[in-house]
């Protein structure tokens, strides 16, 4: 083992030092459950380290994750990668920026334009079909909006996304720096990819990345990791974690960061994971769901298609659930979708194989849906920083009027991809597309009030 934090923390917990100090169960077995972890939660003291100071035990675990991604720098995090997210784009770009946002970014990103005041544009990922679902973005539109606005040095794209397709994270780079631009890429899903010999975004050229270790990895909920190229100064990225996060991080989940990378070095354990998902994928292909097949996919995703079925994803899921409780990580309109991980036993993925199959052998065979119409143009009228931040009222859609103004992202699945961003103008064609393509008229949106 080589964990220096977890050790560190270990070898304190053995001391029996007197406690005077947060956490307030010093370390005793007052919840039995949980006894294995008490006693390495500590705080800031003798010996510990600090977070945001980028000192002691932490500061080698994160040395030892900085190798291991291949990144200059490492920063752990204990707020998910929202909150680097939230950092990145502070030291990145700074308050009152302008960013060039993944339409399909995370609802965090909207959450940090609202607080650092940053005034977003867009590019859209294609659609794929007939999944419905955010494919890749065109690198080549990436390029002109950078060139038709050269206010914008910092660009945010997503990747993995949920459903597990990878952007083209080289070229992206590559035209962001021609044009002086810093690259950031929410990772969120993909923290496990050195395990199955796929590079980190840093290594691909990014110059920050957000990963979450609790998704993929064995971490605890919450952590996650924040990488640099070196691109942008450390104490700018400490300060962005430390604004955005509690100033008492969890040394337990801090701890589970370095184990879980530990862990990744140790085994092959995610290669045959990733194998097993592709010998699962190939035996989908003989039902009549559709499994996600792609060059571009993170072999360990499952995302598993009901089109041409008479099942809806959403359906799906509530079906293997109430029938043989397996609980997916999510559905949409047309899609399940599976984390899967070395954690997942081998009798795991026969049982979720068996439950699909059986399903399979049930439905009724459908006409394949039309594709889904392109997303209406965004015509944004004030900042997102004074739509979310400013009054507001929730009103059903069929009250929606042409001229309103969205103070919360619209993001209905499929496709995933936000139809609305805060501080954009509510129009005919938005109204439209979400009542025929998304919601019912039930469905409520959360209007600025201007």
């Amino acid at each position: 083992m080589s964990a220096p934090l977890y050790e560190a923390l270990s070898a304190l917990a053995k001391k029996n030092t007197i406690r005077f100090h947060m956490p307030g169960h010093k370390g005793q077995a007052v919840l039995p459950d949980f006894s294995p972890i008490l006693p390495i939660d500590f705080t800031e003291i003798y010996e510990t380290g600090n977070l945001y100071t980028g000192e002691g035990p932490i500061r080698s675990a994160e040395r030892q994750a900085a190798r291991f991604y291949h990144a200059a720098d490492c920063h752990f995090l204990t707020g998910g990668s929202s909150q680097g997210i939230h950092a990145m784009l502070y030291a990145a770009a700074g308050a009152g920026s302008s960013v060039l946002f993944d339409r399909n970014c995370h609802k965090s990103c909207a959450h940090a334009a609202a607080l650092l005041d940053l005034t977003p544009s867009f590019v859209f990922p294609s659609i794929l079909e007939p999944y419905g679902i955010p494919g890749l973005l065109d690198p080549k539109e990436i390029d002109t909006a950078l060139t038709q606005d050269p206010s914008l040095k910092t660009v945010l794209i997503t990747s993995p996304n949920y459903y597990g397709i990878c952007q083209d994270i080289p070229a992206i780079a590559a035209i962001c720096h021609a044009h002086g631009a810093k690259l950031l890429v929410d990772a969120a899903h993909g923290a496990h990819f050195p395990a199955v010999g796929l590079p980190s975004p840093i290594e691909q050229g990014a110059d920050l990345a957000a990963l979450s270790a609790h998704k993929t990895l064995y971490a605890l909920g919450q952590a996650a990791l924040l990488l640099s190229s070196g691109t942008t100064p450390s104490d700018l990225l400490r300060e962005g974690a430390a604004l955005f996060g509690t100033s008492s991080p969890s040394y337990a989940i801090l701890a589970s960061l370095d184990l879980a990378r530990d862990a990744l070095e140790q085994d092959d354990s995610y290669l045959q994971t990733a194998q097993a998902v592709h010998a699962l994928r190939l035996r989908l292909q003989e039902t009549k769901f559709m499994p996600l097949c792609l060059d571009t996919l993170d072999p360990c995703r499952l995302t598993v298609s009901t089109v041409g079925t008479d099942l809806t994803g959403d359906q799906l899921s509530d079906l293997l659930y109430e029938r043989f409780q397996i609980a997916c990580e999510m559905s949409d309109a047309r899609n399940i979708v599976c984390i899967v991980t070395p954690a997942d036993l081998a009798h795991n993925l026969t049982a979720l194989e068996h439950a699909l199959i059986t399903l399979s052998e049930e439905v009724c065979s459908m006409p394949l849906p039309p594709p889904l119409p392109h997303l209406p143009k965004p015509h944004p009228v004030c900042s997102v920083r004074t739509a979310m931040l400013g009054a507001a009222q929730e009103i059903p859609l069929a009250n929606a009027r042409s001229g309103m103004v969205c103070a919360r992202p619209v993001t209905p699945y499929p496709p995933g991809v936000p139809v609305l961003w805060c501080g954009e103008e509510i129009t005919a064609q938005h109204i439209v597309f979400l009542t025929n393509q998304c919601y019912n008229t039930v469905s409520r949106i959360f209007l600025h009030a201007q």
